[in-house]
């Protein structure tokens, strides 16, 4: 075949890829591509989308591959380059992505979305100060685009904690942009972080009404019902979200806490068993789900869950009291273990510093299991010195039980629960 038929027949197939790819059949469009590069393996272009197509049907490392050769081949392309980047960015290769970005930049220094970029890369490895610098220099050199770069570094100042910079930057974002439901969205989630519940649901309401395929405004509307309490409501929002994203851990977890409190023990416990394989890693889970079953006298099944957690996070000192409080106080004597029940509520108390009455309570508590009432009754007074006063009351009155000698037995309403 002649070397011009053979660049015929690359350039065909890959404007038949191309048009695939915009049409949204990314199959196709990579078969078109390969055989292009087969016939002409020398044009970066063809590396370069076929590799977009790859990101579409999530195969990453074909794509980060492809976006290799193609830089290799045409390594002044700024666009290769950015591509590169982004995905860089998703494998958390965050030096390179900024490399990449660097490159760009230098190849091309009015790309103001590369500054955006490249400030996403910064603030992602923990390099706040020059993920600012780079979302203020989109900002100044970008208008069009000024509400995506001012709720990116919204993002940066509440992930900071920042959060009067965040809310300005929202307000910012809003009054540029009144329909953008992200914008609402980052705010409710201001408020939030604020206490401000009502103006929290508000926003999030918002946001969703913008654009109900947001699982985040759902989620985040859900924590709030949560902490008011709102039980049903939440549920029905985690339902929401795990209908557009249904292997969202986080929101398995805030239905789990949800069921419980509505009293559906078995949906919580399978709620918090999906949180769990989905996000194997993180201690809350764990914890929650011992508190169900810990609902349901099931004390074996929560100390696993609770030495689970403890695996993966051997700081917590709320899974130490919680671990000390049911080997304290289980009313079976199998599951009691006065030792253990000490030195879990001992390092409890100690990595709070001595300032949280509940775990000085289960200290007390596993001491009159050990038979050490003097220490026991000792223990007590000091949770009730160290509790908020409306509650020191219900702490003294546990006293004249281990006055009399008598160990603790478990209370699901008990203080140190």
């Amino acid at each position: 075949m002649s070397p011009d038929r053979i660049s015929n027949d690359a350039q065909a197939l890959f404007e038949r890829g191309f048009q695939s790819y915009e049409s949204g059949d990314h199959r196709e469009a990579v078969e078109c591509f390969t055989r292009a590069i087969r016939l002409r393996p020398d044009v970066a272009a063809a590396y370069r989308y076929r590799a977009l197509a790859y990101l579409e049907l999530g195969q990453r490392t074909d794509a980060l591959n492809d976006l290799d050769q193609a830089v290799r081949r045409k390594p002044d392309d700024p666009n290769t380059l950015v591509d590169r980047a982004r995905v860089l960015l998703r494998q958390k290769a965050y030096d390179a992505a900024i490399a990449d970005c660097e490159r760009a930049l230098n190849l091309d220094p009015g790309l103001a979305p590369v500054h955006a970029l490249r400030g996403d890369c910064y603030a992602a490895r923990g390099s706040t100060d020059l993920a600012l610098a780079d979302y203020a220099r989109a900002i100044a050199e970008d208008p069009e685009n000024t509400v995506d770069y001012l709720l990116a570094r919204a993002d940066l100042y509440l992930d900071t904690d920042n959060l009067e910079a965040c809310l300005e930057d929202c307000n910012t974002a809003i009054h540029l942009n009144p329909e953008h439901a992200l914008a609402y969205q980052t705010r409710g989630m201001v408020h939030r972080a604020q206490g401000d519940t009502e103006t929290a649901i508000a926003d999030l309401s918002e946001a969703i009404r913008l654009n109900p395929t947001l699982p985040i405004a759902f989620l985040a509307r859900a924590t709030v019902y949560l902490s008011e309490q709102r039980f049903t409501e939440a549920v029905a929002d985690c339902d929401a979200a795990l209908a557009l994203t249904p292997r969202l851990a986080k929101a398995f977890e805030v239905r789990g806490i949800g069921r419980k409190q509505l009293h559906d023990l078995l949906g919580a416990a399978a709620d918090l068993t999906e949180a769990i394989q989905l996000a194997p890693q993180s201690p809350l889970a764990y914890n929650l789900r011992a508190g169900v079953y810990y609902s349901q006298g099931d004390y074996r099944k929560a100390i696993q869950d609770h030495l689970d957690a403890l695996k993966r996070d051997p700081k917590s000192a709320g899974t130490f009291n919680q671990l000390g409080w049911i080997w304290a106080t289980a009313p079976d004597p199998d599951i009691r273990n006065g030792k253990q029940a000490k030195e879990c509520a001992t390092r409890a108390c100690e990595l709070t510093e001595w300032q949280e009455a509940g775990y000085i309570d289960t200290l007390a508590a596993a001491c009159a299991e050990c038979g050490e009432f003097e220490d026991a009754i000792r223990w007590q007074q000091k949770a009730a010195e160290v509790a908020p006063p409306d509650q020191a009351d219900g702490y003294l009155e546990r006293i004249e039980q281990y006055e009399q000698s008598k160990p603790y037995r478990l209370n699901l309403g008990g203080l140190g629960s």
